[in-house]
């Protein structure tokens, strides 16, 4: 075989089910996503609250006037601030109620609801559902002014022997709350905090606990409708008005959830992850097919933390995120993720030991996401905003830290806000760091793609990326499957090559089956993958490694 010029690409997606030589994907990655079948960075992350006292499990976000309200809900908090256009975020209220049954499992579930006499109101059902979805005991619910700060007051107005251990959710001009023995209850229409009055109802509607509840697009006369989904069922909640005013009926008996944070709608599509594979409901339930990673994920999720696996989504590049505590972590430290658009899948581990919750406000238009790691050092964040009346006064963190720490006591662990998808870097403050992302192409052989028992010599590699900073290339590989890997060094990409010569990377590299690895993890760095070339010819015979 002449020496040869062959395109370096691999199939899209990060395939870790199998071995690595039966499949044509890429075979590893790190912060890397897949556009037009192409690998590229995923986008940097900038912290913009240091300041939260809960860590926060379930967040719910409303915008309006430019500035987007967050509540967030940890163990024996509901937190509230707002965000501005610049990332900057208000001081912090305390919204936690006086009621609150304190627990370090509890579990918070947020949606707005309509209030006729009070305007738009935060819903807040709370559970210690953390350690146990079927958990039993405990559940409480409350309501709040939407854009206030004083502390939210219970619901008190409950059907007899009613606890709220499931969750909550709004079906305009409903109000749904759900919980033990597949019990549901709605309240008065446009009356959140009445679930007894004129128009309330309940009923029981399916055998196990209802864990979580979405709105569903329904059909002339039969709007609101919604899913409500138990340890075992899916159940569709049918407005019918009269009397009975919901039917309900069971689209599936043989179904499973893995947590009640595990839902998401993309595209009037629902996607959610069984206790042993992914599932989607359009209309019918369907098995998502996943080929390259459910092995992966339910081999190396750690089942005793399952409550905390939660989805957010990423419209722009067709995301859908599942972020779980990989192995022996107790937090979710990594994310599996499906594109939906491409219909691939691959993973990425999380920054910062990890993520407690995660949204994607339409609005905003980036992802918000909640730190793991408690800090009790206040460092500077940037610019805070202290509401005082209708003005709004902005305060500059870096004059004195302690000023804007508001009640929090010195020492109290506090929790990072992040917004990603913004830059390219982790922006944490006054400091900036690079963001390590990397890819690995799929196995080359000349056994396999031309039945040739030859190694192969890689002479030279022409890149061409979309790229911001150096990034560096390696080729990885062995003799056959089951011998040792032998990486090979780095070589530089540069961005501007300085010389002509530094266009292209030359080799002098050998492997019967080999891989390119290529990485970026410089401040500023990006790149978006192109067509790239390698100059190859055949090696020696050699099988043994």
């Amino acid at each position: 075989m002449p020496d040869n010029v062959v395109q370096i690409r691999s199939l899209p997606g990060i395939k870790r089910d199998g071995t690595r030589l039966e499949g044509e994907q890429y075979v590893d990655g790190q912060w890397v996503r897949f556009q037009r079948g192409l690998p590229r960075k995923i986008g940097g992350y900038r912290s913009i609250s240091k300041f939260l006292r809960g860590l926060p499990r379930a967040l719910n976000e409303y915008t309006q006037d430019l500035l987007t309200y967050v509540h967030a809900g940890s163990a024996n908090l509901v937190e509230r601030f707002f965000i501005d256009g610049g990332y900057n975020t208000s001081v912090i209220s305390n919204r936690t109620p006086s009621s609150l049954a304190a627990n370090d499992a509890n579990l918070w579930q947020f949606d707005v609801g309509y209030d006729t006499t009070n305007g738009n109101q935060i819903v807040a059902q709370v559970a210690p559902n953390l350690n146990c979805i079927c958990n039993s005991d405990g559940g409480q619910l409350f309501v709040g002014d939407l854009l206030g700060t004083s502390a939210l007051t219970p619901v008190t107005l409950l059907p007899s022997n009613f606890s709220v251990t499931g969750g909550v959710v709004t079906m305009p001009p409903y109000t749904v709350a759900f919980g033990n023995d597949g019990y549901v209850a709605w309240s008065v229409p446009n009356k959140p905090s009445d679930f007894t009055g004129s128009g309330a109802g309940n009923a029981f509607v399916t055998g196990q606990k209802i864990v979580r509840g979405m709105p569903l697009r329904g059909g002339p006369g039969n709007s609101p409708s919604g899913l409500l989904w138990s340890a075992d069922a899916l159940v569709r909640m049918t407005y019918v008005g009269g009397t009975a005013v919901f039917q309900f009926d069971t689209i599936s008996t043989q179904s499973s959830i893995m947590s009640s944070q595990s839902v998401i709608e993309y595209d009037g599509i629902f996607y959610w992850l069984g206790t042993d594979r992914f599932l989607s409901f359009n209309g019918v339930v369907r098995e998502v097919e996943n080929n390259m990673n459910q092995n992966f994920f339910f081999d190396n999720l750690n089942y005793a933390n399952r409550q905390k696996v939660f989805a957010y989504k990423v419209p722009r590049f067709g995301e859908i995120w599942w972020c779980f505590p990989f192995g022996d972590s107790t937090e979710p430290n990594h994310a599996i993720i499906y594109n939906v658009r491409e219909n691939i899948w691959y993973d990425t581990a999380l920054p910062n030991g990890g993520r407690g919750a995660g949204l994607f406000p339409a609005v905003f238009r980036k992802p918000l996401l909640t730190g793991v790691t408690p800090t009790d050092t206040p460092v500077s964040t940037g610019t805070r905003i202290t509401e005082a009346g209708d003005t709004r006064v902005t305060e500059d963190s870096t004059v004195d830290a302690r000023r804007i720490r508001v009640t929090q006591e010195s020492g109290d662990p506090q929790y990072l806000l992040w917004v990603h998808e913004v830059g390219t870097d982790e922006v944490d403050g006054i400091y900036t760091n690079p963001v390590q992302s990397y890819f690995e192409t799929g196995d080359m052989s000349l056994p396999v793609q031309s039945q040739t028992n030859k190694a192969i010599q890689v002479l030279m590699l022409e890149p061409d990326f979309v790229q911001s900073g150096d990034m560096t290339v390696a080729i990885h590989g062995r003799a056959n499957a089951r011998s040792p890997e032998v990486n090979g060094e780095a070589k530089t990409i540069y961005e501007n090559p300085p010389t002509p010569q530094d266009q292209v990377i030359y080799f002098k590299e050998q492997r019967r089956e080999l891989r390119f690895r290529f990485e970026s993890n410089t401040v500023g760095g990006n790149y978006e993958m192109g067509l790239i070339l390698a100059h190859i010819q055949p090696g020696d015979g050699t099988v043994i490694g």
